[in-house]
């Protein structure tokens, strides 16, 4: 209970024109520009509203006055002078916390509770859990609207441990069929990668709303499990729950990382039935949807019909672009934002950089990376490394070379991994083994690196050298990560992984790459084997490129698709040179459209050729 309120005296230092003067008598007290002021309880409110206005100096004097003098006060105000300091736009929330600790007669479960809600509203996370954690230390228990606040800064700072004892102490207050701290829990778990602890607790709840199913999908979809979100979307459905735009965006989130466009135009066309509210944030995730499935004038449309953008959603649009080989649009898409006074970052220019990248736009990548500056800008670790592949693919090996040499930051895996590959392409050995010696050093155990080299090696058929290679593997445990690839035909997934030996339930896969092989060889094709890893018989090395994985999603989709479906392959590996010229000449002799997303880039592939002109 609220103690009544004391008159309040102390001193202020305001100008006479300030708001706070109306809110107080005025005495006389010094020939200095300080102004005695007293409260009375009827002026609280007045005075309140006068430091939500206040400017920044006049609170700060404010409050130097109240903790200095531990002036009185009660719990009411104290509440509230608290929310107008988290309500500065984070400029007091320091100030708020000393207030807080000052004034400790007054700390109690109510208020506790409060501060816990509004630093996690405040994004300060950390000192969230510090004041649950001392509220729980000295006493003062919980209520229903403490536990959503703190369990989702335990999911921003993923600490699932104390994640689990929160959970524990929800369950011994009786909180446990609550639905708002359930779904909490759930995307705490979810969030924390325990996926499978956040589906059971899903399954238990005696009850769920919107929000609940917004968190398994959205925690499907942050785990990279995007089938089982679109699963858990059609489950959401079937139970009569409305879903609503967050849903939209985790769900379309998902399809785009599948490459499942069927999927993700039904649910466009859902938003549209049921007149969803198309707001910038599923406008952009649909954007991201289409321009992922490599459906760029689909994207282009959602784009146009947009009535409010921000700067991810051109953002957004200017990555589709790049990574759909249209470099020249990119481009004119940032002329537009410059035009239009949307407001640059660094993932604008991450992505103009890709245009520039996948489109061989040397000079143009050039003048746009050693413009950020002008916009305020300081290049990261990430534009430097796709200025590092776009100068090494152009075959700049050694300006490549002296920008790593040069930079500000130390380099990082991608950007040795960049140059490694330029060096791979250009056939550079002695520079590619200086890249891949301070590449092992920061990523001794991925495969991905070894196979780099490897690759370097045979190339230049350095057989004893990839043998070293694949020695040092072994002796470490380093797996290569195998090829996978997915295909999406009458609303359903399928995935295809790279197999040593062939499976009878995928026998008639088989039989199609064989009858196709003879077709294309028919049309000129010829197994580039370069890259086969081991120095074998050449029809060995011709067995083991018919079966990537990109090949049988490709053999499926012929089977099971009529000749005027486009085919849609998403691989989890950059594509090899032999699967590259093999869908090439598959659009030509089969007549069909191919698109494949890899994980660098689309290739659009119609009549025996690729949208990437050969250059990826």
């Amino acid at each position: 209970m609220a103690r009544p309120l004391k008159p309040i005296i102390f001193s202020l230092h305001i100008s006479t024109s300030s708001l706070l003067k109306c809110s107080f008598q005025r005495f006389p007290f010094s020939t200095s520009a300080a102004v005695q002021l007293q409260m009375v309880p009827e002026q609280r409110l007045t005075m309140l509203k006068a430091l939500t206005l206040a400017d920044s100096n006049h609170i700060k004097q404010f409050l130097g006055q109240l903790i200095i003098n531990k002036l009185p006060i009660d719990a009411m105000l104290l509440t509230r002078l608290i929310d107008i300091f988290f309500s500065s736009n984070n400029v007091f929330l320091g100030p708020a916390a000393l207030l807080f600790m000052q004034f400790r007669e007054f700390i109690d479960s109510e208020l506790c509770s409060f501060m816990v809600r509004s630093y996690t509203h405040s994004n300060k996370h950390l000192q969230s859990i510090l004041v649950f954690t001392q509220m729980h230390k000295n006493g003062f228990l919980p209520d229903s609207s403490t536990f959503p606040a703190v369990l989702k800064s335990v999911a921003h700072l993923c600490r699932p441990r104390f994640g689990k004892s929160i959970h524990g102490c929800i369950i011994q207050m009786g909180f446990h069929s609550d639905v708002y701290i359930n779904t909490a829990l759930v995307h705490m778990y979810a969030t924390c990668l325990s996926i499978g602890e956040a589906h059971r607790l899903f399954d238990e709840m005696p009850e769920r709303n919107s929000v609940s199913w917004n968190a398994l999908i959205t925690g499907y979809t942050h785990n990279r499990m995007f089938r089982e979100a679109i699963d858990v979307f059609g489950e959401m459905q079937a139970s009569g729950v409305q879903p609503g735009e967050v849903t939209m965006v985790g769900v379309l989130s998902a399809c785009a990382h599948l490459g499942a466009l069927n999927q993700g135009k039904w649910i466009h066309d859902y938003i549209k039935q049921n007149r969803l509210r198309m707001n910038v944030f599923v406008g952009t995730a649909l954007i991201d949807m289409y321009a992922k499935c490599g459906v760029v004038h689909e994207a282009e449309k959602v784009f146009e019909t947009m009535r409010v953008k921000n700067p991810y959603t051109w953002n957004v649009l200017i990555s589709g672009y790049a990574m759909n080989g249209h470099g020249f649009a990119a481009l004119q898409a940032l002329s537009k934002m410059l035009m239009e006074n949307v407001k640059l970052d660094g993932v604008t220019f991450l992505a103009v950089l890709c245009a520039c990248c996948h489109q061989g736009l040397i000079d143009e990548g050039r003048s746009y990376f050693t413009s950020m500056e002008n916009f305020g800008l300081r290049p990261g670790i990430e534009h430097y490394g796709c200025m590092v592949d776009l100068l090494g693919r152009a075959g700049f090996l050694e300006e490549a070379h002296e920008l790593i040499r040069t930079m500000p930051l130390k380099p990082d895996p991608i950007v040795w991994r960049a140059l490694l590959g330029a060096c791979r392409i250009h056939g550079n050995i002695q520079l590619g083994e200086f890249a891949i010696h301070n590449l092992l050093e920061l990523e001794p155990n991925n495969g991905e690196n070894y196979v780099l080299l490897s690759n370097l090696y045979a190339q230049d058929r350095r057989w004893n050298k990839m043998g070293e290679v694949r020695q040092m593997m072994n002796r470490k445990g380093i797996r290569k990560v195998p090829g996978c690839s997915s295909i999406e035909i009458d609303n359903m997934v399928y995935e295809f992984v790279v197999l040593e030996r062939m499976k009878i339930e995928l026998e008639e896969v088989y039989n199609m790459l064989a009858d196709m092989k003879k077709e294309l060889k028919l049309a000129g094709y010829v197994a580039d084997t370069n890259m086969v890893s081991f120095d074998v018989e050449e029809e060995e090395k011709e067995h083991s490129l018919m079966y990537h994985s990109e090949k049988l999603a490709l053999a499926f989709g012929l089977l099971r698709t009529s000749s005027d479906t486009t085919l849609r392959i998403v691989k989890n590996l950059r594509i090899c040179k032999d699967c590259h010229d093999f869908f090439k000449r598959v659009s030509k002799v089969y007549r069909r459209q191919i698109v494949v997303r890899d994980r660098k880039r689309f290739h659009h592939f119609v009549g025996g050729d690729c949208s990437c002109k050969d250059y990826w």
